[in-house]
């Protein structure tokens, strides 16, 4: 399971083992949970009492009392992010999970020699509750979103638009003529970020990836790219177009994100935020 907090560890140590790196945002950090970090349950807690209500919540307790959680994003101010669901969930199994997510908080520590060595903090991977190697963590009152993965990406946005907890990722390329393609980005009819001009070539297998941050709530979310500056010259070979190649949402692809705009105007694709 994946866990975002509010803040991440420290611009000096943003992430410890097995994460292998922070994004673009780290050296903003002032936090004092790393990516990466491991979180569970003890396993000499009984589950059965500490006031779990519903069946979804209660697997829930049990996944991280076997196996933990790991802090793999960021989130909101006073927010924190214990579970991810897939795409489908009913909004009955998502309001009894938020249920009981007061109670699985309270009874979260965090693993503290969770090493390569030492994976889960050593012997079998389901983690004991012994003080020598579990750290309480103490949270101030959060409210507990539950949201599709947050994988993240390897490569680095060659723009960064908006601000907030959530990400967009769009890849984005064009067919260049006499000049490069110009767009502009919508959430929700909101423009993020002014006019942007496209660099990577469509017919190259190339990519821009471009970052649009926001704090976007439960449902869904029209995302429109209008293309500006369309320009013809007669051939296929003198023809400037816009692509939106993929997008992903917390690191889950968006399926209908794949556009082309052969002329000016706007198209649009959906995103669905798991908020609870």
């Amino acid at each position: 399971m994946a866990i975002s907090t509010t803040q991440a560890g420290s611009s000096s140590t943003p992430y410890v083992w097995p994460a292998t790196s922070a994004d673009g945002f780290s050296g903003s950090y002032s936090g004092s949970i790393p990516l990466g970090s491991l979180f569970a349950i003890p396993k000499d807690v009984d589950l059965t009492k500490i006031g779990i209500t519903t069946s979804e919540g209660m697997a829930l307790a049990k996944a991280y009392q076997n196996y933990g959680g790991y802090v793999t994003d960021t989130a909101g101010p006073n927010t924190l992010q214990l579970a991810y669901l897939e795409k489908g969930v009913s909004q009955t199994q998502v309001d009894n999970l938020f249920k009981d997510m007061g109670a699985i908080r309270s009874h979260l520590e965090m693993v503290t020699n969770n090493t390569a060595a030492t994976p889960a903090g050593g012997g079998d991977h389901s983690v004991t509750g012994t003080p020598a190697t579990t750290t309480p963590v103490t949270t101030a009152p959060v409210t507990t979103p539950v949201t599709v993965p947050s994988t993240g990406s390897t490569a680095q946005p060659s723009v960064s638009l908006g601000s907030g907890s959530d990400q967009l990722l769009l890849k984005i390329s064009q067919d260049a003529y006499n000049g490069n393609a110009q767009y502009t980005i919508s959430v929700d009819g909101k423009q993020i970020g002014g006019v942007q001009t496209a660099k990577s070539l469509h017919g190259a297998g190339q990519s821009d990836l471009i970052s649009v941050r926001g704090d976007w709530g439960q449902g869904d979310h029209d995302v429109a790219v209008k293309f500006l500056n369309d320009a013809w010259g007669g051939t296929d070979a003198k023809d400037r177009n816009l692509y939106v190649d993929s997008a992903s949402y917390h690191g889950q692809d968006v399926p209908t994100a794949h556009l082309t705009l052969a002329d000016n105007g706007a198209k649009h694709f959906t995103f669905h935020d798991y908020l609870v």
